[in-house]
């Protein structure tokens, strides 16, 4: 019996996966948040061209949303002034709320915390992606795998 983890995996479009078969099951929209007295901010959208000189609370080195939002950074011939790192989404809305920085996170994780802060949504394009489940075939997946494909789909 084949492991299920081998089999079925999550990706975002720019993951460079096309040799497995690709559902579509989730759009993830990345805002910008901040403290609600945080200044400089104002309107609803921004780039990251524009708050690249900002004081940034980033994820740990190594994840993947922190390794793209860096990359974009790259892109524009800047970088991320990151003044904390952590390890999770839940703490990067928690500092960002207390003043600590900036972060960059997906629309839902700002909205559990939408009464402390502020979001401004991303207008770069790589700020909407979208979120695949991925299997080497999905007819060959065990009966419980294709249950849960089937939910997420």
């Amino acid at each position: 019996m084949r492991k299920v983890s081998t089999l079925i995996r999550w990706r975002s479009t720019w993951a460079g996966l096309s040799h497995l078969e690709q559902k579509p099951f989730f759009i993830d929209r990345l805002v910008v948040i901040a403290a609600r007295n945080w200044p400089g901010l104002e309107g609803r959208t921004a780039s990251l061209a524009d708050i690249l000189g900002e004081s940034f609370v980033g994820l740990s080195t190594g994840h993947a949303l922190q390794e793209h939002i860096t990359r974009q950074a790259a892109r524009l011939g800047g970088h991320l002034h990151i003044r904390i790192r952590v390890p999770g989404l839940d703490n990067v809305c928690r500092l960002v709320a207390q003043g600590a920085g900036i972060g960059i996170v997906p629309e839902s994780a700002a909205r559990g915390s939408a009464r402390t802060l502020r979001s401004l949504r991303l207008t770069d394009d790589w700020a909407t992606r979208q979120l695949n489940l991925c299997a080497r075939r999905f007819d060959e997946l065990t009966p419980q795998a294709k249950l849960l494909a089937a939910a997420l789909v």
